[in-house]
């Protein structure tokens, strides 16, 4: 099995006293005062899509498997268009954090 390369933590930088400031400001707000318009708002219909904008910016190390996969299911991860590999992982996330019954399946 072949893993690709692991990542390394980031040491950020400590934060300024201005940005802590700001931090315990926001913190003492109610979610509906914090202005977000300068973040896409996540809709049912994305997180029912699978579509995880936290999950999507992760470089998560991969590991490299072959894998035997049922023609249709294939088909279908390729009929909406390119990067059917990224896709099914994508799937397998939603499912997991979904809760899917795999014990049961």
């Amino acid at each position: 099995m072949k893993t690709s390369k692991s990542y390394k933590n980031i040491n950020l930088p400590s934060l300024s006293e201005e940005q802590l400031k700001e931090i315990e400001t926001l913190k003492a707000m109610s979610d509906d005062e914090i202005d977000t318009s300068d973040i896409p708002e996540a809709t049912q219909e994305m997180l029912a899509s699978g579509h995880l904008y936290y999950a999507d910016s992760l470089k998560m190390p991969k590991t490299g498997i072959h894998l035997m996969i049922d023609n249709d299911n294939l088909e279908w991860l390729k009929n909406a268009g390119k990067g059917y590999q990224p896709r099914l992982n994508k799937v397998l996330r939603w499912a997991r954090l979904n809760n899917c019954p795999i014990e049961k399946m």
